[in-house]
Formats: C-alpha cells, sequence, structure tokens
C-alpha cells in the first residue's frame, strides 16, 4: 500500500460529502423529461384508442416491453443494495448509494404499473388470455367464474388448465399480489435509503446495523416479488405455459442489467468531476466482476431453462421456444446466444480492461444493448399470434408504440433518478465503513 494510503483520513474528504448540483444539469434534466412527457403523451393515445382499437391492442404488449426492462432495472438496484447490507461489504460503500437511487425509481415503477392494475385501455384482456375467459365464464354462470370455467370445458379441454389453476391464476389474487410486491419494494428501498441518508447527517451506527439486520428475511420477500411479477405478468400471457426457473432467469438479467447502469452513471459522475477521490479503478474492477459473474449466471440459467424444456418436450412447453425460433425471431435467439453471453463473456476476462472506464462504459452500454434484445425477445412474439389467433408472427408498424413506450418511460425514469441523486450525498459520507471503501478498493491486489 502506498504512503498516499496510509495518510489517507475521512478529513480529505468534504464534509457532508458531495453534491450533484443539478441547476448545471438543467438542459439535461428538461431535455430528458421533455423525452419522458412526448412518450407518455403519444402512449396516452395509444391507449385511449385514438390510433384505433387495433393499435391499443398492440399497444399493450409495447408498455409491458417497456415496462419490465425498467422494472427490472430497478428491482437490481434493490438487490445491489440489500447484498451490500447482508454481505456487510465495506468496499461498496462509496458506490452504494448509486445502487439505493437506482432502486429508488421502485415508486415510479409503481405509477407505470397503473395501466395494467386499472385495465387501462382494456390491456389486461388484450395481454391476459385467462382475464378475458374469466369473465366470460362469469357472465355464463351468472358471476361464479369457477361454475362457468367448468362449463366451459365442454366446449374447449383447453380451459381444465384454468380451473386446475384457478387457485392461484384469478383476478383478485392476481391484483393482490400485484400491489403488494410493488407495495414491498417501495417500501423497502424507501427505509433503507432513508437510513442511509440520515446516516449521513447523525452518524449514527446504528442505521448501518439495522439495515443489516432489515434486509436478512426481505431478501426472501424480494426473491418472491421478482419471481411473482415476472410470472403473473410475462409468462401468464400463454396461461399453458410454465418454467420453473422463470424467476432466476428474470432476476439474473435484471441484476446484470443494473450493475452496468450503475457503471455507467458512475462514469457520468465521475466525467462530471464529482467522486474523484472515493471511487477509483478498483471499484471497476469489482463491480466489473459482478458483471461478469451474473453473464455466467444468465446463461447458466438460460441455457438449463432450454435443454430442459426441449428435452421433455412437453407441448405445452416448447410451443415458447419454438415460437422465438420461427421466421425472424430465429436471429433474436442468436443474437441472445452470441451477444448477451459469448461476446459480453468474453470482453469481460480480463481484469485490466475491467479498470478502463472507457471500455466498461462500452461493455455497459453493450450489456442494455443485450437487455433491450432479451425483453423484446420475450414479450413482442406473443403479440401477433395472441392478436391474430395465430394467423402472423409479426404486425406491421406496431413498432411504433415501442419506441414511444420505451421512451416515455425511459425518459421519466432518468429525470427522476438524476433529480433523486441531487437531494442527498453521492455516497454514504458517514458511513463507518467509508474509510476501509476508499482504501480497500485502491489497495493493489
Amino acid at each position: 500500500m502506498s504512503d498516499h494510503h496510509h495518510h489517507f483520513s475521512l478529513d480529505d474528504l468534504p464534509r457532508g460529502g458531495e453534491r450533484l448540483e443539478l441547476a448545471k444539469f438543467s438542459k439535461l434534466n428538461g431535455a430528458l423529461l421533455g423525452i419522458g412527457v412526448l412518450g407518455l403523451l403519444v402512449s396516452a393515445l395509444y391507449m385511449f384508442g385514438v390510433f384505433g382499437p387495433e393499435r391499443q391492442q398492440q399497444f399493450a404488449y409495447s408498455w409491458l416491453f417497456a415496462f419490465f426492462f425498467f422494472f427490472t432495472i430497478t428491482n437490481g438496484g434493490i438487490f445491489w443494495t440489500m447484498l451490500q447490507h447482508i454481505s456487510n461489504a465495506g468496499w461498496s460503500v462509496t458506490v452504494r448509494r448509486v445502487f439505493e437511487n437506482l432502486g429508488s425509481n421502485a415508486l415510479l415503477m409503481g405509477v407505470f404499473a397503473l395501466p395494467f392494475l386499472l385495465n387501462i385501455g382494456h390491456m389486461q384482456e388484450s395481454l391476459w388470455e385467462w382475464m378475458g375467459i374469466h369473465r366470460a365464464a362469469a357472465q355464463m354462470a351468472h358471476g361464479d367464474t369457477l361454475e362457468g370455467l367448468e362449463e366451459m370445458v365442454k366446449t374447449n379441454p383447453e380451459i381444465h388448465i384454468l380451473v386446475a389453476k384457478y387457485g392461484y391464476l384469478n383476478y383478485g389474487f392476481w391484483l393482490g399480489r400485484a400491489l403488494f410486491f410493488l407495495g414491498f419494494l417501495y417500501l423497502l428501498i424507501r427505509t433503507l435509503r432513508g437510513w442511509s441518508v440520515k446516516q449521513d447527517t447523525d452518524g449514527d451506527f446504528k442505521h448501518t446495523f439495522r439495515s443489516r439486520a432489515l434486509c436478512a428475511f426481505p431478501l426472501l420477500i424480494y426473491a418472491l416479488a421478482v419471481t411473482f411479477t415476472a410470472v403473473d405478468w410475462v409468462m401468464a400471457m400463454d396461461f399453458t405455459w410454465f418454467s420453473t426457473m422463470w424467476g432466476v432467469y428474470i432476476f439474473a438479467g435484471g441484476a446484470w442489467a443494473s450493475m452496468a447502469t450503475s457503471i455507467l452513471f458512475l462514469s457520468w459522475l465521475r466525467r462530471q468531476g464529482y467522486l474523484k477521490r472515493t471511487v477509483s479503478m478498483e471499484h471497476y474492477h469489482l463491480m466489473g466482476k459482478l458483471l461478469l459473474a451474473f453473464t455466467i449466471f444468465w446463461a447458466y440459467i438460460g441455457f438449463d431453462q432450454f435443454f430442459l424444456i426441449w428435452y421433455a418436450n412437453i407441448t405445452e412447453e416448447t410451443r415458447f421456444f419454438l415460437l422465438r425460433n420461427t421466421e425472424g425471431w430465429w436471429y433474436l435467439s442468436n443474437i441472445l446466444v452470441w451477444g448477451h453471453f459469448v461476446v459480453t463473456f468474453v470482453l469481460l476476462l480480463s481484469a485490466a480492461r475491467k479498470k478502463k472506464p472507457t471500455v466498461m462504459n462500452w461493455l455497459c452500454g453493450w450489456v442494455l444493448l443485450m437487455h433491450f434484445v432479451d425483453w423484446y425477445w420475450l414479450i413482442i412474439p406473443e403479440r401477433a399470434p395472441s392478436l391474430t389467433k395465430g394467423a402472423l408472427l409479426w404486425l406491421p408498424g406496431a413498432w411504433w408504440g415501442d419506441i414511444f413506450a420505451f421512451i416515455g418511460i425511459g425518459g421519466l425514469s432518468a429525470w427522476a433518478l438524476l433529480r433523486r441523486t441531487s437531494t442527498a450525498s453521492l455516497y454514504p459520507c458517514r458511513d463507518p465503513r467509508l474509510l476501509e471503501s476508499v482504501l480497500a478498493a485502491n489497495t493493489p491486489a
């Protein structure tokens, strides 16, 4: 360790930490808000049927795709915050506030989920066929959905799956789960960030201890939240399909993309002159290691899911991959194999490469592009077959809705992140492990 490291103390850091001066970035702040509002306004036109009922139905898939792209990144921020606390990690203290700020978009994600929960633009019937069937069954049996479903089985044997799943897949329980998990994610990150920011003022060690304690059991509930939102909103687009590895697959991709987003945001802050004394190239190295780990983990889960489903050869399961290996979707499937895993894995193997911010920024941009491809591949192939009863695999012009939904949710998410970052120190300035983080991250391996 160098003499500089030996003599470094907290007195060398600004008292009260560093704060982002939002006024300096008013143009960027305004541009993000403008882009987000534009996307939201055009999205509203789609949702309320101004462009016609067909485009309204198609847009439901656009909104689900854009929502889950950013929702999984937000969930990743919550995960990394919890992981740092529960593992009592010292090295990550100076970058933890980035995770906290990213995860705190949970409230905004709850707002973006309202079109699904309130059935704006008939999104529920467009996305989840089972809801339409349930409502038709309830009308047939004068309000008794289960009795109506049993009656429907006589003319459509496939409905027996909905009868068997009715204890779980019913509207009341579905809505209750959605509200509970969205509320849980918001309250969890609000509490963790709140304690962290409060410690910046009072310096009380109790915030560190109770944050660590809080993350122990709720980590299980967090896992359930990520799993069941993915099952209830994405897997349930086809009520006959199922995969026991689905929740882990979605979690792995979200944590991966969230780490890439954090690295990019950290780099942007450093380019603006912040965090020069508290974040070193070793931080990039350590975050790059985690990015590599989740590159491998995602590929492992993705391959296992594919292998087990393909080997079992059960019709209800294999249709997911058959659809995504047909015509143009086959190319996206290959991009995921080679781009999402192989390219990222090879480029992240080098330790020296992980310590170069410019290289890592390009790599993280690539990671987010692959996360975009992944979610497009998960959601959009279901659109045309579902809405045309299998007649088409692609709907011309529907991609316009994908763009406006993405820039609407993305622009407002980035705007909210920037504003939130300016409300507190850029790092936990009175965390008891702050000096450890600054010194350990600069210690040669």
